[in-house]
């Protein structure tokens, strides 16, 4: 059980790949769709009223409907999840959860990964403490979950709620170093740091995702997967381009569903999600602020830099790269790089996570077999 698919490169990559890597242990799996509660009509309304006043008056570029152009906005990637992750009927409230696993024989339920346990990006954070799952006899098991930042967000009594739950699970692991403290001081648990499970698998394993027809002989540049764009970013991307003399490219969006930029339904097309890894696969150099970004850019052994993205949480980053020594590549203060660190950095250099990878395997394997 993760975050909502389909929004989010990331997110679907790193469903599909725990997925896979069940499979190739020999368990059937089943990812439940958790979505978001549809909103009521008198929302909905008032949401309408508000965004037809600002069309008229010029302040909206978007269609006032615009959730209804979703479909062909995340056709690419309601494509992929169709072909390559096995998921459950959507589900959006706890009632539909309680209903589809009274109906289910699972074995076991695992939470995770993603930042599934950040109070402010899931749809309702007891669900992912499974709160649904009172009263029947199924291993709890959390591989990976993320708080996402090394602070304390939950309210108080999502605390005290979320603490309760978190006791009934059997085996509890974290993403981030920081999320053992968390777990230990606010929910009263031990938890293991464990990678995520995009690390659990090999470079052929995205290799035969992509496909044949998207990987090139040739480097093609400089690859950029911005989360949060930012004229600060844009900046820095022309400086290294400008100073490597190499093309910039990237795989994403012109423009966020959540921005108001252009009434060209087009520029909020995701592409598809084989194309997004494929930018890694054929990068020379990779700028990013995304987690998954500077997790691809290891797996494809590429040189890389990352522009620590503060509002989504800077532990993700730094917990990972202290693990292979690389917490250098995190660039806070993008106006203060230099071109000599620049270059340092951009010098690609041995990245071993062997020893943490068999160890998170051992964690899966040993919390479903019940050891």
């Amino acid at each position: 059980m993760t975050q909502p698919l389909g929004h989010n490169y990331g997110g679907m990559i790193q469903a599909w790949a725990l997925q896979r890597v069940l499979i190739k242990k020999g368990h059937k799996v089943i990812t439940i769709d958790r979505q978001r509660e549809k909103r009521g009509f008198i929302y909905n309304s008032a949401r309408l009223v508000y965004r037809s006043m600002g069309k008229m008056i010029g302040k909206r570029k978007i269609p006032v409907n615009f959730e209804s152009k979703f479909p062909y906005i995340y056709k690419n990637t309601i494509n992929f999840i169709s072909d390559n992750i096995v998921t459950s009927e959507p589900l959006d409230s706890t009632s539909s959860l309680k209903a589809h696993f009274s109906h289910q024989n699972y074995d076991a339920v695992i939470v995770g990964s993603d930042q599934t346990w950040r109070p402010q990006y899931s749809p309702n954070i007891e669900n992912f403490f499974l709160d649904f799952c009172e009263g029947q006899k199924i291993k709890r098991i959390a591989y990976a979950t993320s708080f996402g930042v090394d602070e304390w967000e939950f309210s108080l009594a999502q605390t005290k709620r979320c603490a309760e739950l978190a006791k009934k699970f059997s085996a509890i692991s974290v993403r981030e170093d920081s999320g053992v403290e968390l777990c230990r001081n606010f929910l009263g648990v031990v938890a293991e740091h464990v990678l995520d499970p995009t690390l659990l698998l090999d470079k052929s394993d995205y290799e035969e995702l992509i496909g044949s027809n998207r990987i090139k002989d040739k480097n093609a540049g400089i690859y950029t997967y911005f989360l949060d764009k930012s004229p600060d970013k844009i900046a820095f991307t022309q400086f290294v381009e400008e100073m490597l003399g190499e093309p910039v490219y990237s795989c994403q969006p012109k423009y966020g569903v959540e921005a108001n930029m252009s009434s060209k339904i087009d520029d909020y097309i995701m592409p598809d999600p084989r194309d997004w890894l494929a930018g890694f696969a054929n990068a020379k150099y990779v700028l990013t602020d995304s987690f998954h970004g500077m997790v691809f850019s290891i797996i494809f052994n590429k040189p890389f830099l990352v522009i620590n993205n503060k509002s989504r949480g800077a532990a993700r980053f730094l917990s990972l790269l202290n693990l292979i020594n690389q917490s250098d590549r995190v660039v806070n203060n993008i106006s203060s790089v230099s071109n000599k660190e620049i270059e340092r950095l951009l010098i690609n250099s041995s990245r071993i996570i062997s020893p943490e990878k068999n160890s998170s395997e051992k964690f899966l394997v040993n919390a479903i077999n019940g050891k």
